[in-house]
């Protein structure tokens, strides 16, 4: 009796690593993909300073000014994603993006782009021979610069994070080469944007001066994978 559970529990491994074969993702592939697409993304800006406020009772006295605006913002988004299967289900990685932001209407030689590095976790649940549909989350860190070049040679910086979540269709037209769709959310949170120009380094010093930023919204995109 005991070999006969023993040899039903052999055969048993044997046809699910067979069937595991037969999918277009499993345990011990790599897969790299590079993409484009854009996302459209709603922001919040808080900013705070201080401020001399005169009053004829008690002279100048400082206040502290607070105010929150919202507005949108669209980008080029061009991601590098690196991928390894821990299981036949579970792949672990890296996503690297370059975001390039449309021009401000206001100041057309403007530039603003970040760069993202992101842990990846894709779960593949939906898939078949040369079909797999992983669901995709990642979080991590995100470099903001905004370039005014203007004559004082202004900017802002701030390092915050990236996150986002997005089904990630793959179409396979062999073993190796395929493309993939990408249908998700992403969004970006900077804290606290530094100021700088030609005769300061750090102008948010001068009022106490704090800036943060919020965006979040749609992402789409195309590309090619390959798997390995």
């Amino acid at each position: 009796m005991k070999k006969i559970l023993l040899s039903v529990a052999a055969m048993a491994m044997f046809l699910s690593a067979a069937k595991a074969q037969d999918k277009a993702f499993k345990k011990g592939d790599f897969t790299a993909s590079l993409g484009a697409g854009f996302g459209l993304y709603g922001t919040k800006v808080h900013t705070e300073y201080d401020q001399q406020v005169f009053d004829l009772a008690t002279g100048f006295r400082t206040e502290r000014y607070k105010h929150d605006t919202t507005d949108a913002a669209a980008s080029a988004v061009f991601p590098l994603l690196l991928e390894y299967g821990v299981t036949n289900w579970l792949g672990l990685g890296g996503r690297f993006a370059f975001s390039n932001y449309t021009r401000d209407s206001a100041n057309t030689a403007a530039r603003v782009h970040s760069l993202d590095a992101d842990l990846l976790v894709n779960v593949h649940l939906i898939k078949s021979k040369r079909f797999d549909m992983p669901l995709s989350f990642y979080i991590g860190y995100s470099n903001l610069k905004y370039i005014t070049h203007d004559n004082f040679g202004s900017m802002a910086k701030d390092n915050g994070i990236s996150y986002g979540f997005a089904l990630v269709p793959r179409i396979y037209f062999g073993d190796h080469i395929g493309m993939f769709f990408n249908v998700g959310y992403a969004g970006y949170n900077y804290p606290s944007l530094q100021f700088s120009d030609n005769t300061n380094a750090n102008l948010n010093e001068l009022n106490n001066w704090i800036y943060s930023l919020k965006g979040s919204g749609a992402n789409i995109g195309i590309g090619l994978v390959g798997k390995f």
